[in-house]
């Protein structure tokens, strides 16, 4: 016997609300994409997915470029034979993903919930949340990221209506949970979490439905085919890792940034235990009555999901105290789909309203929005929200094109040194006199302990870049004694005042990390040339966030 509710109508008038979220995430994706260029992190993600040879991308992709699974180049490199790697191109494939997201979050919710609750539950979050909306118009992995763990709610959701699930639903569950961990390392803590609010439901309920169990296992166990390259791409992290050692304060940042701007600790702290407690004390009147009995089974697995995908950024914390930093915001953006359900029942118990939960066609927005005072509330709130991407976007900062004031520094003949990867990728990227600028690599000021969190990494990934693309890179990524021996006259450009200055090394266990303001402090500049009795160095000007120095070899 399946117990499940009649089947709703495909296509209802109320999907107007989340097509209209979508909407409004795509018109703020390509309103910032206007604004902006790529940046370092995007560009890493540029030169795979706009490689012409697949089996060339499947080389970098292995190599120390990106340090994440496949399936996100695998589908972006799909989707520009197809659109072209253009920023609005790229961008509006990360905007699809949380487009997606948002619907199956709410058609998942609509099931279980009545359309005013679900729908200011999703919103609130997908349309209001300073992670999603940056995430939405970047070129990297966090829509799709976002899109196939909304799959995982979606299928998981499904899962439970029914006693016994058919061979169909258990593969594709399978392959979901597969996605999930094929499009970023964090997947293996969200499929875990669905497992583990799938088991505790179970178990509350006193059932056992190994074939559910086995099904997200054999989709986590298929990250073994990607353990070859991870494991040649986890070495960009060694000798240390660029994140810092998060604080308490990172960990309630972080929560409320996933959810809304509109949230702080407190009211995290409220809505976490009031709908902890209207679930728990309606539990007894729902279960006694037959009608409210299965709505209220689907709200138990949907809680528990909820507040397992928010336990993941508190595991998260945990291991980087304990063991090694891992902890940053977007790395974890699923975790907005835990606040989606909680703010959802939340808002079906203070509402309360009429709206039956399978009710279709017309009758549904006639129902909603009748001419009171508070459903012309409730409208104006609706339009608040699907809104606030574009008035994000509005105000969101334009961007300088990277390189364009190449000749600020003067001395048109000098070759000049950016000594942050951060600055030199998009600057090389985007300058018309490209060959002017270069990215010096030097193991041991990489590794000099004063030399900040990311500097190891960085000289690893441009390295990988020299390697893989030398028709690009070769000439301007170069090794400190090969730039030396040919350039005897240079101009360094020393980003953020920094002049070699010491970043000191907090410790954590055996190992020892920086500070996020510790995050870059280059030593090139202080190792090979300042402390060279060869070289002369002149202060030749400041900029807002750099200095330039002019250097010259004594003959």
């Amino acid at each position: 016997m399946i117990l499940t509710k009649k089947k709703l109508p495909i296509i209802r008038p109320e999907y107007i609300f989340p097509l209209l979220a979508a909407a409004s995430l795509l018109i703020s994706c390509i309103l910032i994409s206007n604004k902006k260029y790529f940046w370092n992190d995007e560009l890493y993600s540029y030169y795979l997915l706009a490689d012409q040879s697949f089996v060339h991308m499947l080389t970098a992709f292995h190599d120390k470029i990106n340090n994440t699974p496949f399936l996100y180049f695998l589908i972006g490199w799909l989707w520009t034979r197809i659109f072209g790697s253009s920023e609005l191109s790229l961008r509006i494939f990360s905007s699809l993903g949380c487009c997606i997201a948002s619907l199956a979050v709410w058609i998942t919710l609509r099931r279980t919930y009545s359309l005013i609750p679900t729908s200011i539950g999703v919103f609130t979050v997908f349309c209001t949340s300073n992670l999603i909306l940056y995430q939405n118009s970047e070129a990297r992995m966090y829509g799709l990221f976002l899109a196939v763990c909304s799959f995982g709610l979606l299928q998981y959701d499904l899962l439970n209506r029914n006693i016994k699930s058919t061979r169909r639903s258990l593969f594709l569950n399978v392959c979901i949970h597969a996605a999930i961990i094929h499009t970023h390392l964090f997947g293996l803590f969200y499929s875990g979490a669905i497992l583990l609010a799938q088991i505790v439901g179970d178990f509350y309920r006193k059932i056992f439905k190994f074939e559910i169990y086995t099904s997200i296992a054999l989709g986590m166990l298929s990250i073994i085919f990607y353990i070859p390259s991870f494991l040649n791409q986890a070495d960009v992290g060694k000798p240390r890792t660029w994140l810092p050692i998060p604080g308490f304060k990172d960990l309630t940042d972080f929560l409320g940034l996933t959810s809304s701007p509109f949230f702080n600790t407190l009211i995290f702290i409220l809505l976490v235990t009031v709908t902890g407690l209207q679930f728990i004390l309606y539990s007894k009147k729902e279960s006694d009555d037959p009608q409210k009995h299965m709505n209220h089974q689907e709200k138990l697995y949907l809680l528990l999901l909820a507040y397992c995908f928010l336990f993941v950024p508190v595991i998260v914390w945990t291991i980087s105290r304990t063991i090694k930093p891992i902890f940053i915001d977007r790395y974890m953006i699923p975790t907005a789909i835990g606040w989606s359900i909680l703010l959802t029942h939340f808002c079906s118990h203070i509402l309360q309203t009429n709206t039956p939960v399978g009710l279709s066609g017309a009758s549904t927005l006639y129902a909603v929005f009748r001419s009171t005072k508070r459903q012309i509330l409730l409208l104006l709130l609706f339009i608040y929200l699907l809104l606030y991407p574009i008035k994000f976007s509005i105000s969101y900062d334009s961007q300088s094109r990277w390189g364009l004031d190449d000749n600020k520094y003067g001395y048109q003949d000098l070759p000049i040194v950016l000594q942050f990867s951060g600055r030199f990728m998009p600057t090389f990227h985007y300058s018309s006199n490209r060959e002017r600028y270069f990215f010096i690599l030097d193991w041991q000021a990489a590794v000099d302990e004063n030399s900040g969190s990311f500097s190891p990494q960085e000289y690893k990934h441009l390295d990988a870049f020299r390697r893989i693309y030398p028709e690009l890179f070769q000439k301007n990524i170069v090794a400190s004694e090969d730039f030396l021996e040919k350039h005897s006259r240079f101009l360094v450009v020393s980003d953020n005042l920094n002049t070699g200055e010491n970043c000191p090394l907090q410790v954590i266990g055996l190992e020892k990390y920086n500070k996020w303001e510790d995050f870059q402090c280059p030593q090139w500049l202080k190792r090979e040339i300042l402390s060279n009795p060869k070289y002369k160095v002149k202060s030749i000007g400041t900029q807002p966030i750099e200095k330039i120095f002019l250097v010259e070899k004594q003959l």
